[in-house]
């Protein structure tokens, strides 16, 4: 099996990236759990915040097990999983479009 190594500035740069965006992301997230979440249902809210990042989170483990397979990861099956990824990231992103009216309609007006 052959590794190649890449770059460490590739490396530094996705994680930099990584870590900005969760940065931005997080109390975005946090803010709009403590507006829309009925008083009484605030903690809740927040559980199911963090609840989501974690199941987030292994998901992306067990996708890049599942890529990598039994045998390690092959160029072949690193192109064809992360291929799938992308286009099922689309379409997710397109029903999360789609659905973003509806989502505003349910705010009732907070900003």
């Amino acid at each position: 099996m052959l590794f190649r190594s890449i770059p460490f500035w590739t490396l530094f740069t996705v994680y930099v990236i990584q870590s900005i965006g969760e940065l931005c992301l997080s109390p975005i997230g946090l803010s709009m759990v403590t507006k829309l979440a009925p008083v009484r249902l605030v903690g809740l809210g927040m559980g199911g915040w963090f609840l989501s990042t974690g199941i987030g989170n292994n998901l992306s483990g067990i996708f890049a097990s599942e890529v990598s397979g039994e045998g390690g990861m092959t160029t072949t099956s690193a192109l064809s999983g992360y291929t799938f990824g992308f286009w099922a990231l689309c379409a997710s992103g397109l029903v999360l479009l789609l659905g973003a009216p509806l989502v505003q309609k349910l705010m009732h007006g907070v900003k």
